[in-house]
């Protein structure tokens, strides 16, 4: 049975526009590339090389070629180089931070897949991945240019060892499709998790940015603030695919086709 939750109030209208308009890596000013994206607990000299290397095998199975750049600038201005985005993706950027985590962002115009490179280059480097996301539900939206949007929040953590599905050692979302909110929970309870939120009737207050905020700060990643970040990275593109969407934007492009601003959409969150 679908639950069904009473019309939204004073508090759930706040609720919703810190959603929307602070709880947001940038403010949201480069999504979707900042609604989901991931992190490796490796230097990132160590990460490079690993990336490196991860894509020659790559290249030789399927024929294609991939560039690296590096470049030194602020995170805002390293993140230009993820244009255009793509559907299918065809780049990363690796990020270096001021902890013992390197960030990588990836150029998908609707679906950013960070999975791949968080899950698998721990096996590589015997250490940790981490995968974050957090987006607004636009799922609703009458625009007819809109890239739709469902709602999400997500926390996956991976190691350097198989465990009962793949390598990954927690997983916690919250999530929209046509069959309503779910959430999910899966893996070995972190000694910094709040249990008592994954309780509460309202499924989309069972993980929320706040949440998120504090399990990264938990392993060290200061996942919103824009210093935590640079200032060298590497730019990854590759070239040669066979199989190329049709469609791709620029940053401003894209953001122009999603619908970020408070009230101009029933059911956010």
């Amino acid at each position: 049975m679908k639950a069904v939750y009473p019309a939204a109030g004073k508090e759930r209208l706040l609720f919703c526009a810190i959603f929307i308009t602070q709880m947001s890596l940038i403010k949201n000013e480069f999504a979707p590339i900042t609604f989901r994206f991931g992190f490796v607990e490796a230097s990132f000299l160590s990460l490079c090389v690993a990336f490196e290397q991860w894509h020659r095998d790559i290249d030789a199975k399927f024929a294609v070629k991939t560039e690296f750049s590096n470049i030194v600038a602020p995170l805002e201005t390293a993140l230009l180089s993820l244009q255009p985005l793509t559907t299918p993706l065809d780049r990363y950027l690796l990020v270096e931070t001021k902890s013992n985590w390197t960030a990588i962002f990836a150029n998908g115009l609707r679906v950013n897949d960070v999975f791949s490179p968080v899950s698998h280059l721990p096996l590589r480097l015997n250490c940790r991945g981490l995968e974050v996301g957090y987006a607004p539900d636009r799922s609703k939206s009458d625009r007819k240019d809109l890239i739709r949007v469902w709602g999400h929040a997500l926390f996956a953590l991976y190691g350097p060892s198989n465990t009962d599905w793949l390598n990954r050692i927690r997983y916690l979302s919250v999530s929209n499709d046509v069959r309503g909110w779910s959430f999910s929970e899966s893996g070995d309870v972190q000694q910094y998790e709040e249990l008592d939120a994954y309780k509460k009737r309202l499924i989309q207050e069972r993980l929320t940015f706040e949440m998120l905020e504090r399990y990264c700060r938990a392993l060290g990643i200061d996942v919103n603030q824009l210093d935590f970040y640079g200032p060298r990275s590497c730019a990854v593109k590759t070239t040669g695919q066979k199989h190329r969407g049709d469609l791709s934007m620029s940053i401003a492009e894209a953001k122009s086709h999603l619908d970020l601003q408070f009230g101009s959409s029933p059911g956010s969150f």
